[in-house]
């Protein structure tokens, strides 16, 4: 049966989570994506990182940027060492904790916009480990003042890791098994919400359709149609979460037929696109953990 939309993993109910890591993966994930952003540290082991059809691989101290709707996957053999530590955002959160002059989100946006998603740090790497430090302490001894602090701190961290990206902008070097693919997975990445056809997209990229289409599926797993709804589907439950109406969302991200769009939101989120809406507007407070 054909694969219709790749999976979400994992939930976020509050504005931030940690995990430090240390035990192998006890099997291989698929690709996958959040409705949160997700940072991981890597501090030890034999992994590499699959992100939006690009393979990286990692030295200790390295950096992984995954932002909301990123299909990514982590590369490490099943019983292999992989140490790391994962931080989930809420998107949400970073933009009310953020300025105009100081965006939280922008390592996330940047990673996007430049479509590169590991950073290996120089000159920052001993801050950023002492940041980090600070970050898991915080989280792990209560006492007065411990969520402030914690968010304290995780803001010193995403600036720190601002100026690094900052002063490397080439960043860390990806492979891709197919150089095609993951020129089209970056361009509809990028253009999520642009009218496009298979017929046009294999133009644009001088591939046959067929070929195109088959060298998708054997590389990511999904259809080109369910790449690209998913990364609609992810684009609009961000703007209906901002506070825009779900009829212009839908049409905003590239549905044309609001019947269709709320089936295929329902199918991917198991919610009714309302529900984005909902979320958003519950407070931290009153959130349970997941």
């Amino acid at each position: 049966m054909e694969q219709q939309e790749y999976a979400q993993r994992g939930y976020l109910r509050e504005d931030l989570r940690l995990f430090h890591l240390k035990g192998a993966m006890e099997e291989q994930l698929d690709w996958h994506y959040h409705t949160f952003h997700k940072l991981i540290f890597f501090l030890g082991g034999q992994s590499g990182y699959g992100i939006e059809g690009r393979s990286y691989p990692l030295a200790p101290g390295d950096v992984i940027f995954v932002p909301q709707g990123c299909v990514h996957r982590p590369e490490a053999a099943p019983g292999a060492p992989y140490e790391r530590v994962i931080l989930y955002l809420s998107p949400d959160y970073l933009a009310r904790a953020g300025t105009a002059e100081c965006p939280l989100d922008s390592c996330f946006t940047l990673a996007t916009a430049r479509f590169r998603f590991v950073l290996r740090p120089q000159e920052e790497r001993q801050a950023l480990r002492r940041t980090l430090l600070s970050l898991e302490s915080a989280f792990a001894q209560p006492g007065f003042g411990q969520e402030l602090l914690a968010k304290a701190i995780l803001t010193q961290l995403l600036i720190l890791l601002r100026r690094a990206m900052d002063a490397q902008p080439q960043a860390v070097e990806s492979l891709a098994s197919d150089e095609k693919i993951a020129a089209i997975m970056q361009y509809l990445s990028q253009h999520p919400t642009e009218p496009v056809s298979i017929d046009a997209l294999a133009a644009r990229f001088y591939i046959s359709k067929y070929h195109m289409m088959r060298r998708f599926r054997a590389e990511t797993g999904y259809t080109v149609h369910a790449y690209l709804t998913g990364k609609r589907l992810a684009l609009a439950r961000e703007q209906i979460a901002a506070g825009m109406p779900i009829l212009q969302a839908a049409s905003a991200c590239g549905f044309g037929d609001y019947s269709a769009f709320c089936r295929a939101y329902r199918r991917q989120f198991g919610q009714p696109p309302s529900s984005a809406k909902q979320d958003a507007a519950e407070t931290p407070k009153t959130r349970k953990k997941a």
